[in-house]
């Protein structure tokens, strides 16, 4: 999974339209490859939409001046049908995806307090 932080240049510069609540925003994409049936790719949307939808307004509180786009995709194959089963593994991707995003806000809350040490946080990564 990834995220991708896109700084706000000036008030001019944004979108007005937009309310400052959504200055968070998430895709989501699980590709065929690491899920074949359709059931189980909507499966894991669903759970990573949830995280996403918990952890959206945290990460608006913890840097309102910025607008973040947040990327969260699947890179690992799900487990085979008969390896684990399906609340085991909804719940090790909502862990992981709320880990990430958890991280992403503690990236953004030491930008945001000028604690920084020179690393840009464009990008966070897990093995799902």
């Amino acid at each position: 999974m990834s995220a991708n932080i896109q700084p706000c240049p000036s008030l001019v510069a944004c979108d007005r339209q937009r309310p400052a609540a959504s200055s968070v925003r998430f895709g989501i994409t699980v590709a065929r490859n690491q899920a074949q049936r359709a059931v189980a790719r909507n499966t894991i949307k669903r759970v990573l939409r949830e995280a996403a939808r918990g952890s959206a307004q945290a990460l608006h509180t913890a840097a309102p001046a910025v607008r973040i786009d947040i990327v969260l995709r699947l890179k690992a194959a799900l487990p085979d049908k008969g390896t684990a089963n399906w609340s085991s593994i909804k719940a090790q991707v909502r862990r992981e995806a709320e880990s990430l995003i958890a991280q992403l806000r503690r990236e953004l809350c030491m930008q945001s307090s000028g604690q920084t040490d020179g690393r840009v946080a464009g990008r966070a990564e897990a093995s799902r």
